[in-house]
């Protein structure tokens, strides 16, 4: 993608050999309704620790697997209705979008992503091609940053806010690139973000203080596993909470997302007991955008050994079809796909997951998206992982990560061959 030189500087170093010769297109309605979908499953999945466990989180958090530590951090500060900031992982399997996974929370990869829109637009063959097609785009980064505007409303001040995003101890340097792009983007949209680390951390009259200055806003991007085993962090991120109560300084988002995010919260979708107490326009959500996800190594109806048995001898029946994965997992760490793997390999991968936060989920097969070697003419296969953002106002963007088959079945920027891709909508449903 000819498109290096019109990228902003920190993007352009960081991404700018990570990018997928062309734009992948959405058409503009398919994208409404795809947020609209998106939207109702956030509101089902927040729904299910009150509608199976009468409001119990700690038994939620137990039934999907979730370490006892990990729960009780998650849990700190929940209050069962977080906010509707997430990306949905989804394939398309060229009849419909499938998810993968459901990522609730304010540390999410890609927010920046719209920088790649820019810079094709500023190319005059590309701009020419765009205005007559109607293509468009969501700039993820100015959602996120009206967002964070909004929460600093609660803070008392008559001067500018100021906004951070936190990490945990020593994750800023393992990632400086990618925060250092993000930072490049909410600038562009009037945020100017401090980068810092939880344990940077003070408090002056219960107000987060970073340095010198109070801190209105943040960004939380550090995750409960990270905390786990740092007392200094889990008294910090306490007093942050405090802080946020009292409305001194808000904490966007809090943890309680990694809740609806694990995948075991699809998995309860796909459970007998879940499915009676849904609505029947909910049963076709799950059903056309939720592949048959299940949670490994316990019955969540009562704990019947026969049944978990069962499960069992269905996956291993199934293996080539399936996919094992971590219910809290990243970039692919923990994937174990069942057709690349010997039936002792998986056998043993079950083994290892009924004592874990693992599910087992129906393996979807991305339709291919063609791309063209400008420099060969030659046209190549690519399978496409796609990052749609969700937030009140339903779709608020998206980007894609894409690999070749012969590469490899996770698509993630774990493996060094994926790439990646700005996507466009656009208004005629018959451009092909």
């Amino acid at each position: 993608m000819t498109v290096n030189a019109g990228l902003p500087p920190v993007y352009r170093q960081s991404y700018g050999k990570l990018l997928l010769g062309r734009p992948i297109f959405l058409a503009e309605e398919d994208a409404i309704l795809l947020g609209a979908d998106l939207r109702m499953l956030f509101g089902l999945l927040i729904s299910l620790p009150n509608r199976l466990f009468n409001g119990n989180i700690s038994r939620y958090a137990a039934a999907l697997g979730m370490d006892s530590v990990l729960a009780e951090i998650i849990c700190r500060g929940a209050t069962g209705d977080p906010p509707l900031y997430a990306r949905a992982d989804l394939y398309h399997d060229g009849k419909s979008f499938r998810v993968l996974e459901f990522n609730v929370g304010s540390e999410l990869g890609g927010i920046d992503s719209a920088a790649v829109n820019r810079a094709l637009l500023d190319i005059p063959s590309f701009g020419r091609f765009a205005e007559c097609h109607g293509l468009a785009f969501f700039d993820t980064a100015q959602a996120t940053a009206d967002l964070l505007r909004q929460a600093a409303r609660r803070i008392n001040t008559t001067r500018n806010p100021v906004f951070a995003l936190v990490e945990a101890r020593g994750a800023l340097i393992e990632h400086e690139h990618v925060f250092l792009a993000i930072q490049e983007a909410l600038e562009r949209h009037g945020v100017a973000l401090r980068l810092a680390e939880i344990q940077q951390l003070s408090f002056t009259d219960g107000k987060a203080v970073l340095g010198d200055t109070p801190v209105d806003v943040i960004l939380r991007y550090f995750a409960a596993e990270q905390l786990a085993g740092d007392n200094a962090a889990l008294a910090i991120l306490d007093r942050l909470l405090a802080a946020d109560a009292a409305h001194k300084t808000v904490l966007f988002t809090h943890l309680e997302g990694a809740l609806f995010a694990s995948k075991g919260s699809l998995g309860l979708l796909h459970e007998d007991f879940t499915r009676s107490c849904l609505s029947v326009k909910e049963r076709k959500l799950v059903d056309r955008l939720v592949p048959w996800t299940r949670v490994i190594g316990r019955d969540l109806s009562g704990g019947r050994r026969k049944d978990i048995d069962q499960l069992r001898r269905y996956c291993m029946c199934n293996r080539e079809s399936l996919v094992l994965k971590r219910g809290l997992g990243y970039g692919g760490v923990g994937v174990v796909v069942g057709r690349e793997c010997t039936v002792q390999e998986w056998h043993d991968a079950l083994d290892v997951a009924e004592g874990s936060d693992y599910v087992v989920q129906q393996i979807v097969k991305p339709a291919s998206e063609q791309v063209l070697k400008p420099h060969t003419g030659v046209v190549e296969n690519w399978h496409a992982n796609w990052g749609v953002f969700i937030t009140d106002a339903g779709y608020s963007g998206a980007f894609v990560r894409a690999l070749q088959g012969r590469h490899g079945s996770v698509i993630s920027y774990s493996n060094s061959q994926t790439r990646g891709a700005p996507v466009f909508t656009f208004r005629n449903r018959n451009y092909q």
